[in-house]
Order: C-alpha cells, then sequence, then structure tokens
C-alpha cells in the first residue's frame, strides 16, 4: 500500500503536467471561405444570387478517426423578388390590374455549431483523405428583406476532402448542408462549400 501510494505520488503530478501538452498537441484550428451553392427554396418570382461563407473553427482529435470541431459559420446572400402591387381601376372602387416593382434585400446568417468529423479515409502526410461531418447548433438570422431578426436551431451534415502537408496542418474542401427549423423559406436551408487551412 505504501508502494502504491509513493508511486501514485510520483506519477500523478508529471501525468497532470504532461496532459495540457498532450491536449495541446490534439487541438486544431482551422479558417475557410467559399460561396453559397444552395440556398432557398426560392420562392415564385425571387431570384437568389450565390453570395460568399465563411467559417473559422477549433477543434480537438478525440481518437484516431474522430475530431470534434467547434464552428462560427456565416453566410450573406442577396434575394430579389417580384412584388405585384394592385392598381385600382378608374371609376370603380375595385381594384384590378397590376404593376410590378422589384424588391431586394440582403439575407445573413450566423451561426454556432458542434461538429463530429469521422475519418472515412485518414489523410497521411503528403496524401488526400475523406471525412464526413455531422452536427447542431444555433443559427441566428440578422438580416433578411421581410423577415424580423431570429434565432433558430439547426443541423448540419456534410463531407470534406483534405491534403495532409506539414505536421497537422491540411488543406481542405468541404460542403456542408444546414437545415433551420422555422425560418422564412429563402433561408430555410443553405450548402456552403468551402476551401480552408488546418493548423
Amino acid at each position: 500500500m505504501m508502494r502504491f501510494s509513493r508511486f501514485a505520488l510520483l506519477v500523478v503530478p508529471s501525468l497532470t503536467l504532461s496532459l495540457p501538452s498532450m491536449a495541446h498537441a490534439q487541438r486544431f484550428v482551422a479558417l475557410a471561405g467559399g460561396t453559397n451553392v444552395g440556398r432557398g427554396p426560392a420562392l415564385e418570382y425571387q431570384a437568389l444570387s450565390a453570395g460568399f461563407a465563411g467559417q473559422a473553427s477549433i477543434g480537438y482529435r478525440a481518437t484516431s478517426r474522430l475530431r470534434v470541431r467547434l464552428d462560427a459559420l456565416a453566410s450573406h446572400f442577396r434575394a430579389a423578388q417580384e412584388v405585384l402591387l394592385a392598381a385600382p381601376l378608374p371609376y370603380c372602387y375595385c381594384s384590378g390590374g397590376s404593376s410590378s416593382a422589384t424588391a431586394t434585400g440582403a439575407v445573413s446568417v450566423a451561426a454556432i455549431s458542434v461538429n463530429e468529423l469521422f475519418d472515412v479515409l485518414p489523410a497521411a502526410p503528403g496524401g488526400p483523405g475523406f471525412y464526413l461531418i455531422a452536427g447542431g447548433g444555433a443559427y441566428y438570422l440578422f438580416q433578411h428583406p421581410t423577415a424580423p431578426a431570429l434565432m433558430r436551431f439547426g443541423l448540419s451534415g456534410g463531407a470534406g476532402l483534405e491534403l495532409r502537408l506539414q505536421g497537422s496542418s491540411a488543406l481542405f474542401l468541404e460542403a456542408r448542408y444546414h437545415g433551420l427549423m422555422n425560418a422564412p423559406a429563402d433561408a430555410r436551408w443553405l450548402v456552403p462549400v468551402t476551401v480552408g487551412m488546418r493548423f
């Protein structure tokens, strides 16, 4: 019993001191930018631009094939919609005919999500890798031509390709589907495709 306590007194402090460096070696950060290849569905008489998407991430490798990542995402595009306006008929108190005007506005979404990345094909140094992503989080629609600012829960899923460079750094290409619950139709889902660097 005495030997075990002495062993614990020697080993536990050394493990405690080494854990932060071990954790630091497993952590990573990533920055990415790209465009939206899908958003919508667009309403009748409405056109949506591709816009842009940006993402900053911090993560931790839990196992040899599993990573946990916290993402801060921003997506921005424009919506142009034909609005039909009723025009009064002459000599009549009823309405008839129509004229059209174009209402254009920006749509901006920011999100914080927690994701799991599963390495289907782990990337070797200098080689390619393939991974799947699944996660969920809070999505804040803070700019829209017709809807007020609102917060919604959402889920996301996608896949990525990465090319390992020196050390733990890598280039990656990622496509993800983000589904927002009870959001306006033209911001109900997003599919950003981003290119980034992991450090």
